[in-house]
């Protein structure tokens, strides 16, 4: 165990409050919803943190985040564990244990205009689910190569074993590479998860973009593959600033398929960013998910349309 103890002069404070009036429908067969709310629908939701490190001497630092997610629409005391890891840094690289993004995420939302929202959660959440991992040990290696980083990791599923059930389920090991020059990205990862005692997840994203300066463009890929279950997903994306204004466009499809039949989806989102100053914008968004449902039977099975209008602040 490693007792970490701080003041508030070594610690910073920092959040994100979003708020949007939010119009959503989504039907499934002959069924249709609509669903007006207030809430967060922009990079990522809306959260309070506390971060920072001790420098030990000798090149070595010893770092901490603790991210908590809020629910700011309403009274409900909604609280969400999100980052929450202590590290070790220095000449062999960075070492961090706890709750944390996995490899995938940084991967996933660099072709997302939005910052992991709307259409590439979508995309990515049927297609490998990147986004955070409990108790994962990330090790980054240090830079041998300008632009080139290299990560993996190791996440235990906490499952109580004995003679009769060996098995760690949600056990999970993955790696990461990621080269970044000039205006370009390219990264890939791929992950392993103990499903149950005879079955094994595997995931992989492949990313690329590039910012030529008066436009960003990107194409990102994820796939999952669970016995005879295969997900594959992919999503292309633009964005442009004009001054304050940074306007996007992003669209994809997932497609799944058991062997014998498939399911393909699709989707679109654009809208528009405008920014008030360094730490808050108002944005406008809009999209809609098509489905081509079989006899497969899947959650990809739904359509849906929606947009949403507002305010993020960030601190």
């Amino acid at each position: 165990m490693l007792y970490l103890g701080v003041s508030f002069a070594d610690a910073t404070i920092y959040g994100t409050i979003d708020a949007a009036y939010t119009s959503t429908k989504a039907s499934v067969g002959s069924n249709t919803s609509k669903k007006t709310s207030i809430g967060a629908t922009n990079n990522g939701n809306s959260a309070i943190g506390f971060k920072g490190s001790e420098d030990l001497g000798s090149g070595m630092k010893v770092s901490f985040q603790q991210e908590i997610g809020l629910s700011t629409d309403q009274n409900d005391a909604t609280y969400e564990n999100r980052n929450s890891f202590v590290g070790l840094s220095g000449g062999f690289g960075d070492i961090k244990v706890g709750r944390q993004y996995n490899i995938a995420f940084s991967n996933v939302i660099a072709n997302d205009p939005m910052g992991f929202s709307g259409l590439n959660t979508y995309v990515a959440a049927l297609a490998g689910n990147p986004n955070r991992t409990s108790n994962m040990i990330l090790y980054t290696a240090p830079t041998f190569v300008p632009g080139l980083g290299v990560q993996v990791s190791k996440a235990f599923g906490e499952t109580t074993t004995t003679n009769a059930s060996p098995t760690k389920t949600n056990d999970s090991t993955a790696w990461g590479l990621t080269y970044t020059t000039g205006g370009l990205y390219v990264g890939t990862t791929g992950e392993t998860v103990i499903t149950t005692a005879t079955e094994k997840t595997k995931n992989s994203s492949t990313t690329a973009t590039y910012d030529f300066g008066v436009a960003k463009v990107g194409y990102g890929m994820t796939k999952t593959v669970l016995g005879a279950v295969d997900t594959k997903g992919g999503m292309f994306s633009v964005s442009a600033p004009f001054g304050p204004v940074t306007v996007w466009y992003s669209t994809g499809d997932v497609k799944a398929s058991n062997g014998t039949a498939e399911i393909k989806t699709n989707g679109s989102q654009y809208g528009l960013n405008y920014t008030l100053s360094k730490t808050s914008y108002i944005y406008i968004q809009a999209g809609k998910v098509d489905a081509n449902v079989s006899s497969f039977t899947s959650n990809l099975a739904a359509n849906g349309s929606g947009y949403a209008i507002g305010l993020l602040k960030s601190f």
